[in-house]
């Protein structure tokens, strides 16, 4: 049985996403900690005990997870998008070929070709997160992700095979991201312009070079996307209850694998060591090995844990989901209220906050925004708008014919 929400999505997928916007949310703030000596994982060298040990909680759960979390999911849902595609499509030729001439009817069932929705979709992440990047934060993720997405498009209809392939050639990549983790900042940086109109110019150029040595340097979320593509074609996490050994066995061994690749370097980020090189290095090439298995395994565990929760009426889930579904609003908003406390053109606080700080402000933005989509949720709900509660806990209108058109178009 599937846990369906409006317009044909998935409560727990929507839920999960939400619930990876609280390390998005910790995550941003970080990058806005003054200018000081950096050691591995980029984390301030010193700071408190508290910042120390939030230092090393992120660097074992969130640090190359949560972006690899939102690629995964992203994969998942343009793998259902083109499956509906296909089927729409091949309906609306069905139909015209039925009452129309083949002329007539190859001309009436022509729709718009997956390929431009897809650039239009990543077009749009670009764009936004150009103007993010430029206007607050350099260290945006929506042209991440919107790069991720055509790179993803092509491997929707491929072959097993190719996916191997595709992994084994990420692989170099997760190396080099993890040598970089790992060394984090030798020498220290710069201070950031104080001056809005200066900050502007110097994003625009730190930007820039980041999407030159973007295709390398986040390869790694190709993967976690063609992993959210197999569990697509999979249909796990349309059908939880149905798949619930599978994604338990595969949650686990994917948790298992990134929390033990991650602990090294989670030790080595709260130690703040920047003598043992070797160590650092080492620390951080295997927790970005293991990036994508972490996401993987926490997508399952998420899905079933929530879609269990939900069927057994546990309450307070829609304003998760509903987060989720918002989830690109929700996370510039978040941006935006932490550079203006933080930001040393703004409130400039991150010249004076350590991690812990900085950390806590990022989960209560998440969790008043939590707040508001509850309360959101549940007004939706009392008036039957398109935000409240799921329907029933019956099949999912178009998923099985998404499953069916996944199957039907790759050989899995």
């Amino acid at each position: 049985m599937t846990w369906s929400s409006p317009a044909g999505r998935h409560h727990a997928v929507d839920a999960t996403r939400g619930l990876a916007l609280l390390g998005s949310a910790v995550a941003t703030g970080l990058l806005w900690l003054g200018a000081r000596q950096l050691g591995p994982g980029h984390r301030p060298v010193g700071g408190t005990d508290a910042d120390r040990l939030v230092d090393g909680v992120l660097a074992l759960l969130v640090d190359n997870r949560v972006l690899a979390v939102f690629a995964l999911l992203l994969g998942h849902g343009l793998a259902l998008r083109l499956a509906r595609h296909d089927a729409e499509t091949a309906a609306a030729t069905q139909t015209a070929t039925q009452t129309a001439a083949p002329a007539e009817a190859a001309t009436s069932a022509a729709a718009p070709g997956a390929g431009g929705l897809v650039l239009r979709r990543a077009g749009l992440l670009v764009l936004v997160g150009a103007g993010h990047a430029v206007l607050l934060l350099d260290g945006d993720v929506l042209a991440v992700l919107g790069v991720v997405l055509v790179l993803a498009y092509p491997l929707v209809r491929s072959r097993t095979a190719v996916h191997v392939l595709v992994g084994l050639l990420v692989v170099p990549a997760l190396l080099v991201h993890g040598v970089v983790d790992g060394l984090g900042g030798s020498v220290g940086l710069p201070d950031p312009p104080s001056d809005y109109l200066l900050s502007v110019v110097d994003r625009v150029g730190t930007w820039l070079l980041a999407l030159v040595l973007l295709p390398f340097a986040q390869a790694g979320l190709v993967l976690a996307a063609v992993a959210g593509i197999r569990l697509a074609r999979a249909g796990w996490l349309v059908d939880p209850a149905g798949h619930r050994r599978g994604l338990l066995l595969t949650g686990a061994l994917g948790v298992g694998a990134g929390l033990a690749g991650a602990w090294p370097y989670a030790q080595v980020v709260a130690a703040g060591r920047t003598g043992d090189v070797a160590v650092s290095v080492g620390a951080g090439v295997l927790s970005s090995l293991t990036g994508p298995a972490a996401a993987l395994g926490a997508v399952c565990l998420s899905v079933l844990a929530l879609s269990a929760l939900r069927g057994r009426g546990v309450g307070g889930l829609d304003g998760l989901a509903l987060l989720g579904r918002r989830s690109l609003p929700v996370y510039l908003a978040h941006s935006a209220v932490l550079a203006l406390v933080l930001a040393p053109w703004a409130g400039g606080a991150g010249n004076r906050w350590g991690s812990a700080a900085v950390a806590a402000l990022g989960a209560g933005l998440w969790l008043l925004a939590l707040l508001v989509a509850t309360v959101a949720a549940r007004r939706a709900g009392r008036t039957g708008g398109p935000d409240g509660p799921a329907g029933t806990d019956g099949p999912g209108g178009a998923q099985p014919t998404d499953r069916q058109g996944l199957a039907r178009s790759s050989a899995t």
